[in-house]
Order: structure tokens, then sequence, then C-alpha cells
């Protein structure tokens, strides 16, 4: 897949200097992430929390070309392993780009959508971006709200748009509480 960049991605890192080489090693993982957690769990699954139409977040809005006033068909689920959520995984595609070949976004169920996207050679991959998500961003107080998190915990994110013809759609991942000591 060839990267694109985005420019609202501004406050997003796109390097990472210093982190832990585990940490490293599942952030900047480039291909499928549902892949990799396949290998690391052989009781992965995929269990959807909502899909339905909701205002993206103001920085996936801009990225996306949506107005403040449109929804936005959104995706989450909880990736799994070892039958505890491992990964949040957060989709969000605009109503106007969820039509042609991704129309099937909407019916995906329990199917892991990077199996979708990495099977299909014409989907380009944009580059990924990180970010520690703090107490305030809206993804940490969901999932705050739907499982323990410690104070303090940190949470780290990537994100990446994906694009097929002239349709884009926005795919950011959150690893959860205690993923990195859980690793290989």
């Amino acid at each position: 897949m060839k990267a694109v960049l985005h420019r609202h991605d501004a406050y997003w890192l796109r390097k990472l200097v210093g982190q832990q080489q585990a940490l490293r090693s599942w952030l900047l993982e480039s291909g499928s992430l549902t892949a990799r957690l396949k290998k690391q769990y052989a009781d992965f699954s995929v269990i959807p929390l909502r899909q339905e139409w909701l205002r993206p977040h103001r920085d996936e809005r801009q990225i996306l070309g949506i107005a403040s006033s449109q929804s936005a068909w959104v995706r989450e689920v909880w990736l799994t392993g070892n039958g505890q959520p491992k990964v949040f995984a957060h989709s969000v595609i605009s109503r106007h780009h969820l039509r042609g070949p991704w129309y099937a976004l909407r019916k995906m169920g329990r199917q892991p959508l990077g199996g979708a996207l990495f099977a299909d050679p014409k989907v380009r991959r944009g580059i990924l971006h990180y970010k520690k998500l703090s107490v305030a961003h809206p993804l940490y107080q969901l999932i705050a709200s739907r499982m323990v998190v410690a104070d303090g915990e940190v949470l780290w994110a990537r994100r990446s748009l994906f694009r097929l013809n002239q349709y884009s759609l926005l795919v950011t991942e959150v690893f959860l509480p205690g993923f990195f000591t859980d690793i290989n």
C-alpha cells in the first residue's frame, strides 16, 4: 500500500523517539494489526461495541472533510486475546464515502476490518501517526467508561487514513491497559 500524509494530523506524532522496544514494535507495525494479533493470540476475536451514525471528533472531521453538523458511520470494536480486550479499534467514514466498494463496511459485525482492508490491493494506507492519549481525549474517556483504567495510565494510540479510489476511512487503534506487559 502506498502511504498518504494528511496535514490535519499535525498534533499526532509522525515519529516515535525513545519508546520501549515492545511499544515501538506494535505501534510501528506497518502491516495488518489484526494479522499480528492473530499470531499473538490463538483465541483472537472481534467484539463489536457499536456501529452507528455519530458525529465524529473534531480532528476526525477535519481529516475526513466532514462538516461539524454532519454524522459519519462509526464502528468501534474490542480486539481480544486471552479472553480480554487488548486493542480498541475506532473507525470513521463519512456518509458520502460509505458507498461503492466500501458500502459493505456497515455490515462487518465480528469480522476484522483489517482483514478486509489489507486483502484489497487497491486500498492505500496513509502514514501512521501516534499519540499518547490524555484523559481529556474523547477516546480515552470512552475506553475508561467501559473498562478500568488506572489513574494516570498511559494509553497509546495510532491512526491512519485508508483510501480506496476517492473514498476515505480513518482507523484509530488504542492499545489498552496492560497490553505491553502481556506481549512477547
